[in-house]
């Protein structure tokens, strides 16, 4: 509604000064007091429909400055500022033809067009030259109010300048794979006042269309870091372009897994093996229980470095109580590894850490319930070495147990 507005307005607002303001040239002369007085207000009055209608229109732009659909708005005006050259040329030229007969000889019509609709057509026709500046830069047609740059014959406080979009070219063609940005100065588009926002396309100004600028890793240490908050398109502006153009290796920390499924068929397209772990796919990963006794140590041994590796250090200083239920919790947690590798009952297949989570994940009473089954059922005395002492705890001290491991 709003974009509709401005683009009808400014058009109709001149159209109707222009054409409303018509023979107001008369009252306006009645205001002098002498015949000269008279015909220089005549004049002025002649000159006011046309002058009127453009300044109307100049100063609509500067009102609606800023607004998203100023380009439209733009538009509307220089087609309005049109309209009323038009109109003013039309005119003069009908009053012309009609004093054609009565032109003395050696004389043309044209010397007796009126200077005031001629000046009033002229304000009217710059004011359409600054719409249709506004038009096409949008709000950068504005005069934007900001620091000036005051520089020194020294560079004690820094010398450094936006570099030129032909000098960027040259340093990061479109060729390279790494994605720096865009070709492209925001700050000097139609849209330079506005606040991005990603589901607007009247922010974007030519962001998404213009040429890019890529690094191809031939110079320099070929590192680089974006800093950018939260919600800042890093990944937009950077790691997705890059990865869909850089021909080479590349690995993606892709955490929220938004990448991946953007990327992965324009790269297999291309030619490139794509693989993607994701610890949501069970069908992902490798089966760090695998190695168990195939290395040289026994299984006990790798299952109890395996259990070391699972449980976290405790940071700082901890009290003797801290240390039995950490020591504890250990012998529990190789304990169900243990089961899971050793005791018989379990396929190979299913013989993986997630098993032994899901063990210890249980309730804690149906854990005890399945601590003595294995206690009682288990095929290996190192099993149930470490059960043992869980099945006569007291519930109060394997509730701490539970909860450090």
């Amino acid at each position: 509604m709003t974009r509709v507005l401005l683009a009808l307005a400014p058009a109709a607002l001149m159209l109707a000064l222009s054409l409303g303001l018509t023979g107001i040239e008369s009252w306006v002369a009645s205001f002098a007091t002498s015949e000269g007085a008279r015909l220089m207000l005549g004049r002025a009055g002649l000159a006011l429909p046309y002058a009127a209608a453009g300044l109307a229109g100049v100063i609509f732009l500067f009102a609606a400055a800023g607004a998203h659909a100023i380009r439209a708005a733009g538009w509307s005006a220089a087609a309005g500022a049109t309209a009323v050259v038009a109109i003013a040329l039309t005119r003069e030229t009908v009053r012309l033809i009609a004093l054609a007969d009565r032109v003395p000889a050696g004389e043309t019509a044209l010397s007796y067009a009126d200077p005031g609709t001629a000046i009033g057509a002229t304000i009217a026709l710059m004011c359409g030259v600054f719409a249709l500046r506004v038009a096409i830069k949008g709000n950068a047609a504005f005069a934007a109010a900001g620091p000036r740059r005051i520089r020194g014959k020294r560079a004690i406080h820094g010398e450094t300048d936006w570099m030129g979009m032909g000098a960027a070219e040259k340093l990061f063609p479109e060729a390279g794979g790494i994605v720096i940005g865009e070709r492209y100065r925001v700050d000097r588009d139609h849209i330079a006042g506005l606040a991005f926002r990603a589901d607007s396309r009247e922010t974007w100004g030519a962001g998404g269309r213009s040429p890019l600028l890529c690094f191809d890793g031939s110079f320099g240490s070929s590192h680089g870091i974006v800093f950018a908050g939260s919600g800042g398109f890093k990944t937009t502006t950077v790691t997705i372009p890059s990865a869909l153009k850089w021909g080479g290796g590349l690995v993606v920390l892709d955490p929220s897994s938004e990448v991946a499924p953007m990327v992965i068929g324009h790269r297999r397209k291309a030619g490139r093996k794509v693989i993607v772990l994701d610890p949501a796919d069970a069908a992902t990963g490798f089966n760090a229980l695998d190695w168990i006794g195939r290395f040289g140590g026994t299984k006990e041994e790798d299952i109890v470095a395996v259990a070391t590796w699972v449980m976290t250090d405790t940071p700082g200083r901890a009290s003797a109580r801290d240390d039995f239920f950490r020591a504890s919790a250990m012998q529990l947690l190789t304990a169900l590894i243990a089961d899971v590798c050793l005791s018989g009952h379990t396929e190979g297949r299913d013989q993986t850490l997630r098993q032994v989570r899901t063990n210890l994940s249980e309730p804690e009473p149906k854990l005890r319930e399945r601590l003595t089954r294995i206690y009682e059922q288990s095929e290996s005395d190192f099993v149930k070495e470490n059960v043992a002492p869980f099945i006569a705890m007291t519930p109060e001290t394997f509730s701490g147990v539970y909860a450090n491991a």
